[in-house]
């Protein structure tokens, strides 16, 4: 063989190899959560159907107190902060957070007020990425809604500013006059109402503005305007040219941190051009005197059931499905104590099993095959703990079971504080 036609395998050989790299790279995703026969007809999702859901949330400028006396327009209201603050780093808050889950060709956004208070962890869902990182957020935004999401995209503000520079700026209704100057953030928001083409700078000023009444709420119903006028606009582009790939690709890796993967990617791009948005707001209760909202688990499942056309699951006071709980406080006796409270609750004794087992140094926890999942959103509920689902739990005492209340490490310090809510004295 010459050297010329060695080389030439060589060179094939490499190729071949990088072709299954391309090929392993493309097709690799996370593993996503299988879901039960109740939710598939919330969602009322077609077998065989694609569907992909995903926790979305943005975070804002961080700025110091270094910014001065605050300044006041004529009617009292804060149009802007007297100097340049020193810190211009992204804050730990996601003011901003969206549901959003594709069935068919259709997405769906529910937007999640940032101010719903979560009894459990006393603090309201804003602050969970602070506490628990992205995981951690997607899945408090996973038991408000009791259902599962697979994929999270934690976007820095300035995302709306580059990708709609990327794309040529987009068309947008502007509702109502915006002004705001804040020295601060060196930033200046000033949008006449009607319609009009953003740019990107304008674009990430008109997510940002909520110097309104009703604040929280017009950012989410801006935030959904602003995607709409974004889809209509890669659709018109067809984001797989060549020009605006580079571009879009430099703001996902500069202004994303999400586990979405190259394989989801992939099988997104060819339905762009049919995709649809509906947009809404998850329904709240305002808690007086408190300054925060509440939801109400049966009051979401019909608002979910109205979105998707589909069947509401029914939302029991004790499902009726086998509990096993594992002991792993190292607390001896501990799972027998919580099974007699349970039974004091009304929760038959035949369907609680208990056991023993090494120590566990993660929180308490409940774990749920997917047909077990919409029981596991009571017992989360009731003992103010995570879910987690998994593909199979392991039986206890040859016994299988869907749904498994893992007693962690903090278990010893929590007890107490269930007493009166669990029923003991």
């Amino acid at each position: 063989m010459s050297l010329r036609n060695s080389r030439l395998l060589q060179l094939l050989g490499i190729l071949v190899a990088l072709l299954g790299l391309l090929g392993y790279w493309l097709n690799r995703d996370i593993k996503r959560a299988v879901l039960d026969d109740s939710t598939r007809e919330l969602l009322n999702l077609g077998e065989g159907e694609f569907q992909a859901s995903f926790l979305v949330a943005g975070r804002d400028i961080n700025y110091t107190e270094l910014a001065g006396e605050p300044e006041y327009d004529e009617e009292g209201n804060i149009i802007g902060w007297g100097r340049a603050a020193q810190s211009n780093s992204y804050g730990t808050n996601t003011d901003t957070i969206f549901y959003v889950n594709i069935v068919g060709n259709k997405v769906y956004m529910i937007g999640i007020p940032r101010d719903i208070y979560l009894e459990e962890e006393r603090s309201r869902i804003n602050a969970m990425y602070f506490y628990d990182g992205a995981s951690g957020l997607k899945d408090k935004v996973s038991e408000l809604l009791n259902l599962p999401i697979d994929y999270y995209a934690i976007i820095n503000i300035d995302i709306f500013k580059n990708v709609v520079d990327a794309i040529g700026g987009v068309e947008v209704n502007v509702p109502y006059r915006m002004y705001y100057q804040d020295k601060a953030a060196n930033l200046l928001i000033d949008l006449q109402p009607g319609p009009q083409r953003l740019d990107g700078q304008q674009a990430a000023g008109f997510v940002r503005f909520r110097q309104t009444v009703r604040g929280d709420y017009d950012r989410i119903d801006n935030v959904k305007t602003l995607a709409y006028a974004m889809l209509t606009r890669l659709k018109e582009l067809n984001v797989r040219a060549v020009g605006a790939v580079p571009a879009l690709i430099d703001s996902y890796f500069a202004d994303i941190e999400s586990n979405v993967s190259p394989a989801l990617i992939s099988k997104l791009l060819p339905r762009l051009s049919k995709l649809t948005i509906d947009a809404y707001t998850l329904p709240t209760i305002e808690v007086e005197d408190r300054g925060y909202l509440r939801v109400e688990a049966k009051e979401v499942e019909q608002f979910l059931a109205e979105v998707y056309q589909g069947q509401a699951r029914e939302i029991t006071d004790v499902p009726q499905t086998q509990l096993l709980i594992t002991n792993r406080s190292a607390v001896p006796g501990l799972e027998q104590w919580v099974k007699e409270r349970l039974i004091d609750l009304g929760i038959p004794e035949e369907q609680l099993l208990t056991r023993e087992a090494s120590k566990d140094p993660a929180p308490t926890r409940i774990l749920a095959d997917a047909k077990s999942w919409q029981a596991a959103g009571y017992y989360a509920s009731l003992f103010h703990v995570g879910q987690q689902q998994i593909d199979r739990i392991r039986a206890a005492r040859g016994i299988n079971v869907g749904l498994e209340l893992v007693l962690g490490e903090d278990a010893s310090a929590l007890a107490p504080a269930q007493l009166v809510a669990l029923g003991g004295n």
